[in-house]
């Protein structure tokens, strides 16, 4: 039996060059993240620390320390509701299908088509299949498809930063329209009884000043007191309207229909906060995340002017 012929080497030393050139012709510059100069010692303050971006933990449901239930009602709604939010989930959604959309370059490309034909004339008919099968690749030499995919994985890490700060911003806003108007409902509660109090005083007044006991001017004196508290109180009926119109919006509802109960009883729980702010929180801020990825994004740009 004869032996069979030996393959040549010359394709497979062709294949792997193609594998070495493709992984080292690739242009433009690697991403290496800023960094701020550092100093070994502070003057100011000797327990100084390098910073440690921690934008990626969990920041929790911070809203439940209240122990308020219509507050985390309302604080649930703002994922699901929030306009602005439902914007940025769009914009994640459409910055992934681009990361996959460039993706999909890197590899090759089949293409599959048919067709029949029809053909009659007096003797016969004629029936005619056609099947087409195509496939095209175009080697990433360069690195520009590369570089590509970079920056849209960079732009997808931004828009996820972008959605991590419009939910943080919505909740945080919301956060502060519904402490607020509660604010309102004390003070109310107070000028309620305030009023009760000087009207009370008017009555006593008009029957000494009838009595001849007083003049008109303490008379005069008490009507003004009682309807500068009325005023007061208007105004801070105003007020809590709109902090209730600010949390229907953070919440996509409509303000004439939404509603939040008045509380004049209301008495939050206070989470413990530290006396002073620790500078941990500005690592954790997703806004200052995602203009770093924007920043690696643009430095993929650079790899694609240069290969194009």
């Amino acid at each position: 039996m004869p032996a069979m012929p030996a393959m040549p080497a010359f394709p497979v030393v062709i294949a792997v060059a193609l594998a070495i050139l493709t992984a080292g012709c690739a242009v433009g510059p690697n991403y290496q993240r800023p960094s701020t100069p550092e100093a070994s010692a502070y003057k100011e303050s000797g327990g100084w620390v390098s910073a440690a971006p921690a934008d990626a933990l969990e920041r929790g449901s911070w809203w439940q320390l209240f122990n308020d239930p219509v507050l985390n009602d309302l604080a649930a709604r703002v994922e699901v509701s929030n306009q602005n939010v439902a914007a940025a989930v769009a914009g994640y959604a459409q910055a992934r299908a681009l990361v996959s959309q460039q993706n999909a370059a890197l590899f090759p490309s089949v293409s599959l088509g048919g067709g029949i034909n029809r053909a009659a004339n007096p003797v016969n008919i004629v029936n005619s299949n056609q099947v087409n099968l195509g496939a095209a690749w175009a080697p990433d030499v360069w690195g520009r498809l590369g570089r590509a995919v970079d920056g849209a994985s960079a732009l997808a890490a931004a828009s996820a930063a972008d959605l991590a700060a419009a939910k943080l911003s919505a909740q945080g806003a919301l956060a502060v329209s519904y402490l607020s108007l509660r604010q309102q409902d004390a003070q109310l509660a107070l000028l309620a009884s305030t009023v009760q109090v000087y009207e009370r005083a008017l009555d006593i007044t008009q029957n000494r000043y009838a009595a001849g006991i007083v003049a008109k001017t303490d008379v005069l004196q008490a009507q003004t007191q009682l309807a500068n508290a009325k005023s007061q109180a208007a105004g801070l009926k105003r007020q809590r309207a709109q902090f209730e119109h600010a949390a229907a919006v953070l919440t996509g509802q409509l303000p004439s229909s939404f509603d939040i109960a008045v509380k004049p009883d209301w008495s939050p729980q206070v989470p413990d906060v530290p006396l002073a702010l620790p500078s941990t929180l500005l690592q954790r801020r997703p806004d200052i995340a995602a203009a770093e990825r924007r920043v690696a994004a643009a430095n993929a740009q650079i790899g694609i002017a240069q290969s194009a």
